[in-house]
C-alpha cells in the first residue's frame, strides 16, 4: 500500500493489514533501518521539477549523524485570525497565508487554543473536543491551508496543563497549588499534572486535536513548569509520598537534599507527560515532530531548574526541538544594546557548548514588548538575528507574528526567516488527505 501524499494513521495501517497489505510506503522523514517496521517504510518523492542538488540531498538524507536542515519558524496566534464575522475571518486567514507563503519559513508554530484575554491559558479551543468550549472550528482549516498553499510544516501549539475548564466540570478545581494550599496568583492557572483524571482529560484534548486536524508537529507551551513551592495539591502530595519524599512541601523545602531530589523528579515527571500526549495524537497523526518551549533562565542557570522544573539537556533528549525563548526584554536584559547582545551571546554559547544544542534548539526572539504593548523595532530584531547567525545558531524564529499590521516588517522577516529550498513532499493544491474521522474538522 502506498499512502497518497504520505497520509496515514494507526487505523489505516490496521485496515491495510486486514486487506492483505501489511507492507506500506509512507513519506515519513529519515532513513530506513531495522527499527522501521515494514508497515511504515520511508520514501522520498521526487517531482518533475526537482533540481539536481535537491535530488542528491534526497538520495543521501538523512545520513546518520548529519545535521538536520535549517529550521526557520514563524510563531502565529490564531487569535489574530479569529473574528466573529466569518467574512473578516476569511480575509484574516488569507492575509496570514499570503504572508507565510511570501516569507517561506520551514515551519509555523500555530496556536490551536483560544486565549482571548492573553493570560496564556486555554479558555477554549479551535477544534472540536470533548471538554472545553470551541471558539471556532478554525485550526484544521488554517493548518491545511498553510500546508497546501504556503508549503510549510505546521506544528500545533498547545498548553500542557494550562487549561481553564468550565466551572461545571468536576476537575475544574483540581489545580496546581502552592505550599500554603492556594492557587498561585502570579503564574499560569494550571491543572495539576499529578491527578490521573486530569492527565486523562488532557490526553482526550490532544487525541481530539489529532482526530480533527492534519499537521506535522506539536509544540508544547511554556506552561509545563512548576516552581519551588508547587505543586501542593492532594494528588501531588500523594505522588511525592510514592517517590519516597515527605507528603509535605514545607518539609521538602527545609532539606536541601530532599529539595534537589524533588526538583529532579518534578522535571522528569513533566517531561515524561508530554510523550504520553504526543502518543494520544499519534494514533491519528503518526510521525509527528515535537518541540517544547523553555524559559531562558534554567538554560543559562542550571540551578534555576528548581523554580521552573525545566532542564535544557533533558529537553534536548526528549524532543526534536527546544523552542528557547531568547527574549531579552521579557527577561529584563534589554537596558541597552550592549546588555541584550551580551545576554543573547551567552545563550548562543550555552547552546554551542551543549551536545546537540545547535542542532536541537530554535532561538525564538521577541517581536512584541508585552510590558509596553508595542512591537519590538525592526532594527533591533535584525541586529539580534545577525548576532545569532554569526554565533552559529542554525534554527531561528520569533513570536508573535502580527500579519495584520506587518509586524515585524516583511523585508526584515524574509531576510532572517526565509528558507529557499524545494519541498521534497509536494502537496495537492486542492484535495486534502483523507480525514481520519468524521466530524466538523474537515479543512
Amino acid at each position: 500500500m502506498v499512502w497518497p501524499y504520505g497520509a496515514y494513521n494507526a487505523a489505516a495501517l490496521k485496515a491495510a493489514g486486514r486487506a492483505g497489505m501489511p507492507i506500506t510506503l509512507t513519506l515519513d522523514d529519515g532513513p530506513n533501518s531495522s527499527s522501521v517496521p515494514l508497515s511504515q517504510i520511508r520514501r522520498a518523492l521526487v517531482a518533475y521539477d526537482t533540481e539536481a542538488p535537491e535530488y542528491a540531498r534526497l538520495m543521501r538524507s538523512p545520513v546518520g549523524g548529519e545535521l538536520r536542515s535549517v529550521n526557520r519558524v514563524m510563531h502565529v496566534d490564531l487569535d489574530y485570525v479569529y473574528d466573529p464575522d466569518p467574512a473578516q475571518q476569511e480575509r484574516n486567514l488569507s492575509a496570514l497565508i499570503e504572508r507565510v507563503a511570501t516569507v517561506r519559513p520551514r515551519s509555523v508554530f500555530l496556536q490551536a487554543y483560544a486565549d482571548a484575554d492573553g493570560d496564556g491559558v486555554a479558555d477554549a479551543l479551535y477544534f472540536p473536543n470533548r471538554h472545553l468550549p470551541m471558539r471556532a472550528d478554525l485550526f484544521s482549516r488554517a493548518a491545511w491551508q498553510l500546508r497546501s498553499r504556503a508549503g510549510v510544516k505546521v506544528y500545533a501549539w498547545m498548553p500542557v496543563i494550562a487549561f481553564r475548564l468550565p466551572a461545571s466540570d468536576p476537575l475544574a478545581t483540581h489545580t496546581v497549588r502552592t505550599q500554603d494550599g492556594k492557587a498561585p496568583a502570579d503564574r499560569y492557572h494550571r491543572l495539576s499534572p499529578f491527578d490521573p483524571a486530569v492527565r486523562s482529560l488532557i490526553g482526550d484534548l490532544y487525541e481530539d486535536l489529532g482526530r480533527h486536524a492534519s499537521f506535522a508537529g506539536l509544540l508544547f507551551h511554556d506552561d509545563a513548569m512548576l516552581s519551588d513551592d508547587e505543586d501542593a495539591s492532594p494528588a501531588a502530595l500523594a505522588t511525592y509520598s510514592r517517590w519516597g519524599l515527605p507528603a509535605d512541601v514545607a518539609a521538602i523545602r527545609a532539606d536541601p537534599a530532599l529539595m534537589a531530589r524533588w526538583t529532579t523528579a518534578k522535571t522528569r515527571y513533566l517531561t515524561e507527560f508530554t510523550p504520553e500526549l504526543a502518543a494520544r495524537v499519534g494514533i491519528w497523526r503518526p510521525g509527528l515532530e515535537t518541540a517544547r518551549n523553555l524559559y531562558a533562565r534554567p538554560v543559562l542557570e542550571p540551578a534555576a531548574e528548581q523554580w521552573f522544573a525545566q532542564n535544557y539537556e533533558a529537553s534536548l533528549a526528549a524532543y526534536d526541538y527546544v523552542g528557547l525563548m531568547a527574549m531579552p526584554r521579557m527577561e529584563g536584559e534589554a537596558r541597552d544594546e550592549a546588555v541584550s547582545d551580551a545576554w543573547l551571546a551567552r545563550l548562543a554559547r550555552r547552546a554551542a557548548d551543549t551536545p546537540r544544542g545547535l542542532d536541537g534548539t530554535v532561538f525564538e526572539l521577541q517581536a512584541r514588548d508585552w510590558r509596553t504593548g508595542k512591537p519590538v523595532p525592526d532594527e533591533e530584531l535584525a541586529r539580534q538575528w545577525t548576532l545569532l547567525q554569526r554565533a552559529g545558531i542554525r534554527h531561528l524564529g520569533y513570536y508573535p507574528d502580527d500579519f495584520l499590521n506587518n509586524q515585524p516588517s516583511l523585508d526584515v522577516v524574509r531576510r532572517a526567516i526565509s528558507v529557499r529550498t524545494l519541498l521534497s513532499r509536494p502537496v495537492p493544491p486542492e484535495t486534502p488527505p483523507p480525514q481520519a474521522a468524521e466530524g466538523s474538522g474537515s479543512p
